[in-house]
């Protein structure tokens, strides 16, 4: 554990080497073999593709090397090729575009008709020989009572290559079970009433449909079901809250008493040292406290706090050594309680050893106190190593991006 500690400090430079090391290795690993030009070539985009530019250094034409940005386009195909592209998609349009649908000889829903083909370069552009039962982009107009033959026309085109084929379609009633066909004649005799009743001022619903009573509610309406919920969940997480805020209350209450231990005990060792009684020294203390309060050169202390409704017990008649064993109690840390004890032998056996023993305890007050500072400190850098790796992370992404980006 310290020798942990020891070489805590250095964690920050070797994540950074580390993380340097681990950058390079990266981009080592994922940069391809062969450069943006190799002997005299450039790799083109494929087809598809989107023209690129590269910057490059020509020599040879002067005495020194010179800039140029070259525009290189993606690759086309030759005319065979590009014949030979084409009835390679054709062959599994069907596939491509039937979706739901068993067969384009059985047609009863949408199509799905794409203007590109990933990856090869080629432009579609489609046209219905009926678009009022089918639009150009696929869609069902109308659900047809009988079948219905219509074609597609389909131009396939790479930019300099072009090829018109067709595609026959056979329409077919839409299969419905009896559920659809019921809501279906529910939604017609809904269509029929607002076309009775166009001039009327309100659309009067059907309440009777087949026999069976009807009722109506918008669907936009609020509902509040889920607000004892919402309120649940609410008072749940502000009881953590408050539990969570007593508990940081105390520790930090605790700490403030361990920090300030070690000034109470060597203030008590010197008043008591210079003749006062253990009283005397606690009511000088008090007043000390109360009158820098007063002169806002003193914030709230817990210790002193307790320090001071103990003086008010001994002022309001209650004994000295019941007095420090409820200071004791209130604080609730085991320094205070040996301190609280201490003072309350101290009555009983007289005051020939305390300042002795005050002594004592203060040089444990102030090692305690050295051990509470180097744990807050400990806990203070434990914290710090999240947005420390964050900023690693933030650093990572910084160097690799651009290489990434560069290399498409």
């Amino acid at each position: 554990m310290g020798k942990w500690r020891r070489y805590r400090r250095y964690l920050p430079s070797i994540l950074c080497a580390v993380a340097g090391l681990a950058s390079c290795t990266v981009l080592t690993l994922i940069q391809p073999e062969d450069s943006a030009i190799q002997r005299g070539q450039i790799r083109r985009e494929g087809y598809g593709g989107a023209e690129k530019e590269y910057e490059l250094m020509v020599g040879g034409m002067e005495s020194q090397e010179i800039p140029v940005t070259v525009t290189v386009k993606p690759r086309i195909y030759t005319k065979e090729e590009a014949e030979q592209v084409f009835y390679e998609i054709m062959d599994g349009m069907e596939e491509r575009i039937r979706v739901e649908n068993p067969s384009l000889m059985q047609v009863a829903s949408d199509l799905k008709l794409p203007s590109h083909i990933e990856g090869m370069g080629v432009q579609l552009r489609w046209r219905s020989s009926n678009p009022e039962l089918l639009s150009s982009a696929g869609r069902l107009i109308e659900a047809v009572k009988v079948e219905q033959a219509i074609t597609l026309y389909v131009e396939l085109s790479n930019g300099t290559n072009r090829a018109d084929f067709e595609i026959p379609v056979l329409l077919t009633p839409r299969t419905r079970t009896p559920r659809q066909a019921q809501w279906e004649g529910l939604e017609e005799t809904i269509r029929k009433c607002d076309e009775e009743q166009r001039m009327e001022e309100c659309l009067s619903l059907p309440m009777e449909y087949e026999g069976q009573p009807l009722s109506y509610r918008a669907m936009e309406e609020s509902s509040y079901t889920a607000l004892p919920f919402i309120g649940f969940v609410l008072a749940v997480l502000l009881l953590f809250r408050e539990r969570t805020a007593r508990r940081e209350r105390e520790k930090k209450r605790e700490q403030e008493l361990l920090s300030d231990y070690a000034e109470l005990v060597s203030k008590l060792m010197v008043l008591v040292g210079a003749g006062l009684t253990v009283r005397s020294a606690w009511e000088r203390m008090v007043r000390d406290y109360e009158a820098a309060r007063s002169a806002g050169k003193q914030k709230e202390r817990a210790a002193y706090e307790e320090m001071r409704q103990t003086y008010y017990q001994f002022s309001n008649g209650m004994t000295e050594g019941a007095a420090y064993r409820e200071f004791g109690y209130r604080c609730c840390l085991q320094p205070y309680l040996k301190l609280s004890s201490l003072l309350e032998q101290n009555r009983k056996s007289g005051a020939k050893y305390l300042r002795a023993i005050l002594q004592k305890e203060m040089q444990d007050a102030f090692e305690m106190r050295k051990n509470l500072a180097r744990k807050l400190g400990e806990e203070a850098g434990t914290k710090l190593l999240l947005p420390l790796f964050l900023m690693l992370l933030v650093v990572m992404i910084i160097i690799m991006a651009p290489a990434m980006m560069t290399m498409g």
